[in-house]
């Protein structure tokens, strides 16, 4: 009867798993399972549900990365058919969310992989999640994997690589152990990876510095900061002129703040300024934020798993990582439709005819 009716989880019918599946990513254990009662008139276990989310999210993690990499190759081969001044690009991002565990908070991973066409539209994201590992070694390999996998399918045509996070440890690790090494999987050659700092995270910086000359929360720091935020954004070399004035000032009139504040957000600035070129990014119409990965992180981790009284396991977080990405990557139907091509198809299993029945015949 499973081999007939095509089950999941030797549990549901495929139609029934669909709709399970999309109830799982959104809603929590109880209200999920009340919908499935209140539309179908079938009432789960919570054993019964786990087993079919379980089930459900290996599928769709087995058959997800390559169907991205088929989304991807589709969004490049329509953005070079765009009209505009610019260079289709591929953005990469990733960033850590901490999510509650049993016991403690841990850090999550997620990442992103967007594609803008010549007038710099995003025809779309996917999404990469995995629960608290150390170092993301899995991340980073499923990551690695994707961007690999889409430059293949994407050939040799040009196509501009830029990746936009933070300045932590994990993110800037990536670049340097990676994509700064990575070469192009068709011809062989080294690849251009452009390395942002996410404009808004070194916005805090200059808050700091400016909390830290005039005093924070004051009205001259209010104004220090708007007037340098722009110089940044916009004048080139911004960086090196914001930190220049933030020196001549302390020279003339000293610190209302805290030093220490000061030299930590100099020394970020000053650390990090060949990765803030924002005034040349924004001629060239790239990016210079990472507030698509941290959607990502938000719309993946917080807005699923930070409901009251939240605690969660490794492996079942995981199962509604999985599902979560599949939907908010637009994946869901496509997995869908390849997996309902994997399963057997239905197979004659009525007993014999008896051998004289056979020769009659």
């Amino acid at each position: 009867m499973d081999l007939r009716l095509g089950l999941v989880g030797d549990r549901v019918s495929p139609a029934l798993a669909h709709k399970l599946g999309r109830l799982a990513a959104d809603l929590p254990q109880q209200p999920a399972i009340q919908q499935l009662a209140e539309q179908f008139n079938v009432c789960f276990s919570v054993d019964t549900y786990r087993s079919v989310v379980e089930s459900l999210s290996y599928e769709v993690r087995y058959l997800h990365d390559n169907i991205a990499i088929d989304m991807l190759a589709r969004w490049i081969e329509d953005a070079r058919k765009s009209e505009g001044k610019h260079e289709v690009l591929l953005l990469v991002g990733r960033d850590g969310v901490h999510v509650p565990m049993r016991g403690c908070w841990k850090e999550a991973g997620c990442a992103t992989l967007a594609v803008y066409d010549r007038k710099r539209k995003r025809l779309g994201t996917i999404y990469l999640g995995e629960m608290p590992q150390s170092k993301q070694t899995e991340l980073t390999k499923r990551l690695t994997n994707v961007i690999e996998g889409t430059l293949k399918a994407a050939g040799v045509l040009p196509l501009k690589l830029r990746y936009v996070t933070d300045a932590g440890s994990l993110p800037r690790g990536y670049f340097r152990k990676v994509l700064a090494k990575m070469k192009h999987p068709v011809t062989g050659k080294a690849l251009e990876w452009s390395w942002g700092v996410d404009f808004f995270h070194a916005c805090e910086y200059v808050s700091k510095l400016a909390d830290s000359l005039f005093g924070a929360g004051t009205t001259e720091s209010q104004d220090w900061f708007k007037e340098n935020r722009h110089t940044l954004r916009h004048v080139k070399n911004g960086v090196q002129k914001v930190v220049t004035r933030a020196a001549q000032h302390k020279r003339r009139c000293g610190l209302r703040g805290s030093e220490k504040e000061y030299n930590e957000a100099k020394g970020y600035l000053r650390k990090y300024s060949a990765n803030m070129d924002y005034a040349h990014r924004g001629i060239e119409g790239d990016p210079i934020g990472s507030g698509v990965t941290e959607a990502g992180c938000k719309v993946i981790f917080n807005q699923r798993m930070k409901q009251s009284g939240m605690r969660w396991s490794k492996r079942g977080g995981q199962w509604i990582v999985d599902l979560r990405t599949a939907c908010r990557s637009g994946l869901w139907d496509k997995i869908w439709n390849r997996y309902l091509s994997t399963i057997d198809q239905p197979i004659d299993i009525s007993q014999p005819k008896p051998e004289n029945e056979l020769v009659a015949a």
